[in-house]
Formats: C-alpha cells, sequence, structure tokens
C-alpha cells in the first residue's frame, strides 16, 4: 500500500491517495457538497434522450453517452472549486529582441506553448529577458501585469498609448483586463489587438479567433470589437464572439444588448440575451441557443448542443494541433451533435467518446484526424 507514484483521481475509480492527498481530496468535496447539488439522473437522462437524434444511437450508446453527459456536469463544479488548490507551474525565460515592436513570451516548462504579447513602440529598439517562475510568478511593466495565465493593464496610467497584439497558441486559452476593467478570455489559435488605455470616444479592440468578452460598463465610450466580416457594438454587457478566418462568425449574447453591423448588408442588428447570430460572407441568420457553451469552454470543456460535426472538428483541431479531413457526404457534412468533453482529454480519448456515434467514424493518422461516413467503409 505504500505506493508514492503520483495517479489522476478520476470519478468511477478506486485509486490510492497519501494522506496529504486525502486531506485535498476530502476538501474538496466537501466544497462541492456545500455549494452544488448533484444532478437528478432521471431528469438528465430524459434531457438528453431529447438532445441526441435518435436515429444516430441505439439505447446503448445513448447510455454510454449519457455516461459522459453526467459526468461532465459534475466535472464542471469541480473545476471550478479546484481552481482553489491550482499550483502555479515553474516558468522558464525567453530572450527577445525587436525593432519597432516589443514581445514578451511567456512559456512553462509542463508545455511548450507559447502567449506571444507583442507591444508596438515609437521608441528604439530593446532587448529584454523576463523571468517568471514559481518565485516570481509575475512581472511588472509599466504597470501593466503580466504572468503565464493573465494580463492585466488595470492599472495601466502611463500618457503615451501603446498597441498590443495577443497570440494564443492551439491548445491554451488565456485572460485579458483591459484598462477600463473589461475581462476578455481568448480560446486557443486566436489573435486579439487592444491598446494600453483607451482614449477619444470609443474603446475599440480588434479579434481574429474566439474571446468571451465582460465589457465594463461606460455609457458614454461604446465598446467596438472589429472582426473580419462584422462590427459589434455594446456599452457594457456579456457575450462571446468567434470568428476564425476559416468559419462562420457568431455572436452571441449572454446579457444585456448588443448591436451587430454587418458591412456588406449595410444594417444593424440588435440582439437580446440568448441571440445567436451567424453571419457569412453575403448573409446572416439569428437564432435562439443554449449559451452554456460559451461559459464551459473558459472552465476547461467541449460543450456542444445542436452543432454542427465539422465545427466540433476544426475547434478539436485547434486545440489539439491537428488538421481535419472530413469525407464530402452531405450527410456527414450536415450532421448535428450533442457533444460534451474535458479539454484535459487526450486527443485518443475524444475520438473513442466521439466514435461512440454509430453513423460516422473519427480516425487519427499522425497529425491527422479523418472523418468518413460509415455506410462508406468496408465491414
Amino acid at each position: 500500500m505504500n505506493n508514492s507514484n503520483s495517479k489522476d483521481d478520476k470519478l468511477g475509480k478506486e485509486v490510492y491517495q497519501a494522506p496529504e492527498e486525502n486531506l485535498h481530496y476530502e476538501c474538496e468535496q466537501a466544497l462541492l457538497r456545500c455549494h452544488f447539488k448533484l444532478p437528478s439522473v432521471n431528469d438528465e437522462w430524459k434531457k438528453f434522450q431529447h438532445s441526441v437524434p435518435s436515429n444516430l444511437l441505439t439505447d446503448k450508446r445513448k447510455k454510454r453517452l449519457f455516461t459522459y453527459y453526467i459526468i461532465g456536469g459534475i466535472s464542471v463544479a469541480a473545476m471550478i472549486l479546484g481552481a482553489v488548490f491550482f499550483v502555479l507551474p515553474e516558468h522558464k525565460a525567453q530572450r527577445v529582441k525587436g525593432r519597432e515592436k516589443m514581445e514578451l513570451l511567456i512559456t512553462s516548462k509542463s508545455e511548450e506553448r507559447q502567449v506571444v504579447l507583442e507591444e508596438s513602440e515609437d521608441a528604439v529598439s530593446e532587448e529584454r529577458t523576463v523571468v517568471i517562475d514559481n518565485t516570481v510568478p509575475r512581472i511588472e511593466q509599466q504597470g501593466a501585469v503580466l504572468s503565464e495565465r493573465e494580463a492585466d493593464y488595470t492599472h495601466v496610467n502611463v500618457k503615451k498609448i501603446r498597441h498590443n497584439i495577443v497570440s494564443i497558441p492551439r491548445g491554451k486559452v488565456y485572460k485579458i483586463l483591459l484598462n477600463d476593467g473589461t475581462e476578455v478570455w481568448l480560446n486557443a489559435d486566436s489573435r486579439f489587438s487592444f491598446p494600453s488605455r483607451f482614449s477619444g470616444k470609443n474603446r475599440v479592440v480588434t479579434l481574429d479567433g474566439e474571446a468571451y468578452f465582460k465589457v465594463a460598463p461606460d455609457e458614454h465610450k461604446p465598446f467596438i470589437i472589429v472582426t473580419d466580416k462584422m462590427t459589434t457594438q455594446v456599452l457594457g454587457t456579456e457575450f462571446n464572439i468567434k470568428a476564425y478566418k476559416e468559419s462562420e462568425t457568431h455572436v452571441t449574447l449572454v446579457r444585456g444588448s448588443v448591436c451587430v453591423r454587418l458591412p456588406h448588408k449595410k444594417e444593424e442588428v440588435i440582439l437580446t440575451p440568448g441571440d445567436d447570430i451567424v453571419c457569412t460572407e453575403d448573409n446572416y441568420q439569428v437564432r435562439k441557443i443554449d449559451t452554456s457553451y460559451y461559459s464551459q469552454w473558459m472552465e476547461g470543456y467541449f460543450y456542444y448542443d445542436d452543432v454542427s460535426l465539422t465545427d466540433i472538428l476544426r475547434d478539436l483541431g485547434r486545440w489539439y494541433n491537428f488538421s481535419v479531413e472530413i469525407e464530402q457526404n452531405p450527410s456527414l457534412m450536415n450532421l448535428r451533435l450533442h457533444f460534451i468533453a474535458e479539454r484535459g482529454d487526450n486527443i485518443e480519448q475524444v475520438i473513442e467518446n466521439l466514435n461512440a456515434y454509430e453513423s460516422f467514424s473519427v480516425i487519427k493518422t499522425e497529425n491527422k484526424l479523418t472523418v468518413k461516413w460509415k455506410d462508406n467503409e468496408i465491414q
């Protein structure tokens, strides 16, 4: 019983734990019992039956996916409280050079993926070495506080406004606190541009990728997000924008009200909570949706409700750094799913969950995911 090896504590498995680990685990469980009620299996089963197309799954497969569905709901609560026990990993230094911009590279020894913070400047070129480790978990630069998980610009008070660009790698999420108090969570493979502090009549930022915004209210200074297909204007609200160049652009409103401007249509669309506007090059559509997805990805989950298989696989490809090849089959291209998975799972686990659907198969070969309709597979 004196096993000293570290083991993951997974739901439904009995794992040996050292005394300190037991105390840690019991504290988490006590907090969960105080703050969260376990879901009713009967109620959740009824909801899940309605969310999964009956022609896709047998009862056996539905129950298998339902296990993932229930576990996902419990795990969200665990992740929220689990953040209390998070230990910042050790980091390593990066030396950066530039001429008209200064770049700060922040990496972790546990993962080589880099968040790149670029700051445009008119001053002469600079060369800096930035060290962030367990003893110095953050650095301060002209009022900005930078760390491996977030950048805080709320206390920047320099007179000269600097232009910042944040590039998020695949497989990582990053948070920005803007000078006005607005919170921005950036999803994997995103690029976000913003000033070190806002001035003038508007607060303007640009986005290529996906971000969740909690905009600080200011009725005198509208907050404007520019993407390649639309411009979104708010005064203070909570919403998600998904604007990757290869996909449709979405604006999904969780709270408040937003105005979406469509340059190609020369018109404005006002959204109310629960609205999702989907914009293509020459058209748009507004629909009511479940906005849960847009909080779940920030909490470490893939959550999809009536989402196309194509969009799901693109997200997985961005997160796990895989290319995706989908068979050109109309049934496959139009297939929409309800699907939940943890972002901390390895790609093999996620593929296994997807393959629980009997109508298609996902195959991993090197750095590519191939998806085929099962009717075309050789039995």
